[in-house]
């Protein structure tokens, strides 16, 4: 999102005088002058907040709680809104409340064209809803299928209302976050209604972390990405209700009158942002534009989207014969088991991130690490040139057998190189490729100190993880114990985040602590 500058002269725009019924009958409630005041208030903040760009991680540690504690009190004076979108006999706030209305979610999918005769919905320990195999299926076999016309995006709103976001700069995939509140907020008169009535009113995304547990994400590789993620999704909320309550004096911006009325007519508040925007990063898929098939749009696919992930192959993909998506099963499953679908590759800070969930047996997990060259080191432009050349990307420690990628290994050792070296290697750049394979020939002191880097790095960054992170298998089984006593749906919400942080933080740790066991051995050499 583009910057917003602030302006002295700002005031709030005039709202309508009594509550009143959107377009669809749902009753949208005028909030108190006084409490609208305050959200003005705490809105311009949070801009004042997020103008300033962290330069270290510990400003943007401070600059994440800031805005979460105006957000928090933003929510407050928002409640009318939320209760709104969220009516608490609607709520799905758990499994059961969600299986419930999976009948006349079946009945919507089988009228509209799904074919899922092999699965059903049901709930798996662990996971929540999921697939479940009614009978064996063959591995090859194709499982379930939806047509293009229940799949949910930008598309099937009219011209008008796509218009209502359409002049705020954005990211793409947000059209999808956009049209689900607009969808959303139709209620029973939405001709999507039994797909989105089965939706979570709650998500495991960091956009629903309290500080409380995004401080345990501290001292991890994911953290400053988690941070960012609740950032950016901060400043599209905030600039958005800037443009609908905070305009300059005589403004007649175009975005200004869309972005009101996606706020007066749709009810839009920041716990009914988040929750959309948690349902696309975690739901979304590509498909092809209907009128144009050579680019892809985001959509939800209802039913396919129940299956959970395990790894294996990709066996979904789009039909262009019969404009659906297609789903096969990518092992044999026996009447009775989950049916599972793989997502594809990602690393877990990837998976914790954007779709709010762990995988402990990731085989393609990794940690990436943040490495940069010295402003003050005379040889960086050397170093500089060098690593161009090599087109490094990332630098990841990766589980067993590889544990430090070739990416990672190649900066360390041009980090570590005198400048005779340097001047060897950047006299002969076809060559540099050499340095991204584990045997490349080196000087011994130099494949030294590259390997007492490394270990000294990893040994830095699991000190760092044990400072800060003191868990241990017996407070994961204590979490778990909690989870399984625990008296409220709310109380369930939170013990599924606590479980999941302290997941991903294991699996971190091993794999630093299994490349550090393996650099070791390498020094030995």
């Amino acid at each position: 999102m583009g910057k917003n500058k602030r302006n002295a002269k700002h005031k709030a725009t005039p709202q309508p005088s009594s509550e009143h019924n959107n377009n669809n009958g749902i009753r949208i409630p005028k909030l108190p002058d006084k409490d609208r005041r305050q959200l003005n208030q705490l809105a311009q903040s949070a801009l004042d907040i997020l103008q300033k760009m962290p330069t270290n991680p510990n400003e943007e540690w401070k600059n994440y709680v800031e805005v979460q504690r105006v957000l928090e009190s933003m929510m407050q004076l928002e409640r009318p809104l939320q209760r709104c979108a969220f009516p608490p006999n609607h709520s799905n706030v758990n499994d059961k409340a969600r299986l419930a209305k999976m009948q006349s979610f079946n009945e919507w999918a089988k009228a509209g064209g799904v074919l899922s005769d092999a699965v059903e919905i049901a709930i798996f320990p662990g996971y929540g809803l999921g697939l479940r195999a009614t009978r064996d299926i063959e591995a090859g076999e194709q499982v379930l299928s939806v047509p293009r016309q229940l799949m949910f995006s930008e598309e099937h709103l009219s011209e008008a209302e796509r218009n209502i976001y359409s002049s705020l700069p954005q990211l793409t995939n947000l059209n999808l976050s956009y049209a689900l509140v607009i969808e959303k907020m139709r209620g029973a008169a939405s001709s999507w209604y039994p797909y989105i009535n089965t939706l979570p009113a709650l998500y495991n995304t960091v956009l629903y972390f309290s500080v409380e547990q995004m401080q345990q994400l501290r001292g991890t590789s994911v953290c400053s990405a988690a941070l960012r993620q609740c950032r950016v999704v901060a400043r599209q909320y905030i600039t958005m209700y800037k443009c609908a309550y905070i305009q300059p004096k005589g403004s007649v911006d175009a975005s200004v009158a869309s972005m009101a009325s996606l706020f007066t007519q749709f009810g839009l508040c920041y716990d009914l942002y988040r929750w959309a925007v948690s349902t696309v990063m975690t739901r979304q898929n590509l498909v092809p534009k209907e009128q144009q098939p050579s680019e892809d749009i985001s959509a939800l696919i209802p039913y396919w989207e129940m299956a959970n992930n395990r790894h294996g192959k990709i066996t979904s993909y789009y039909d262009s014969v019969t404009r659906g998506m297609a789903c096969t099963a990518q092992e044999a499953c026996r009447a009775g088991e989950q049916f599972f679908i793989y997502y594809g590759d990602r690393s877990n800070a990837d998976a914790l991130v954007h779709s709010g969930f762990v995988d402990t047996n990731n085989p393609k997990n990794y940690v990436e690490l943040r490495l940069g060259l010295s402003l003050t080191d005379k040889l960086s432009s050397q170093r500089s040139r060098l690593l161009a050349q090599l087109n490094i990307n990332s630098m990841r420690v990766l589980p067993a057998p590889e544990y430090i990628s070739g990416e990672l290994l190649a900066f360390v050792r041009v980090f570590n190189m005198s400048g005779d070296q340097l001047e060897h290697w950047c006299s002969n750049l076809e060559r540099a490729v050499d340095l991204l394979h584990i045997d490349c020939a080196l000087e011994t002191d130099l494949e030294t100190r590259t390997w007492q880097y490394l270990y000294q790095r990893l040994k830095l960054l699991i000190g760092v993880l044990e400072a800060t992170l003191k868990e241990t298998d017996e407070v994961q089984q204590l979490a778990a114990l909690q989870l399984q006593e625990a008296a409220n749906d709310e109380a369930i919400a939170k013990l599924e985040i606590d479980t999941m942080l302290l997941q991903y933080r294991q699996l971190e740790r091993r794999i630093l602590n299994d490349a550090l066991l393996y650099v070791q051995e390498r020094l030995k050499v």
